[in-house]
């Protein structure tokens, strides 16, 4: 009973920590605005290219070594994606 206890609680830790990002990266839409951005991923980020205060990319990276990208064109999120080191 005891394995069995700690094989659920296990299982239930890494699924938490697996979803570090997945619910506020469901919330993320095109269109928002660095702001908004920064207030739904928090402000833990890098500023990997700016030509300028309304185009701009930024980076978050998790636990797990992936990098999520946020690219803004004129103050609007243009796209995002992951990539893994």
């Amino acid at each position: 009973m005891k394995k069995f206890l700690f094989v659920l609680f296990a299982a239930a830790m890494l699924t938490a920590c697996g979803t570090a990002y997945n619910t506020q990266l469901k919330q993320v839409q095109l269109g928002m605005t660095p702001q908004q951005i920064v207030t739904l991923m928090g402000d833990k980020y890098t500023v990997v290219e700016q030509k300028d205060n309304n185009n701009q990319t930024i980076m978050y990276k998790d636990k797990f070594k992936n990098e999520w990208y946020f690219q803004f064109v004129d103050g609007s999120l243009y796209k995002w994606y992951k990539e893994k080191e």
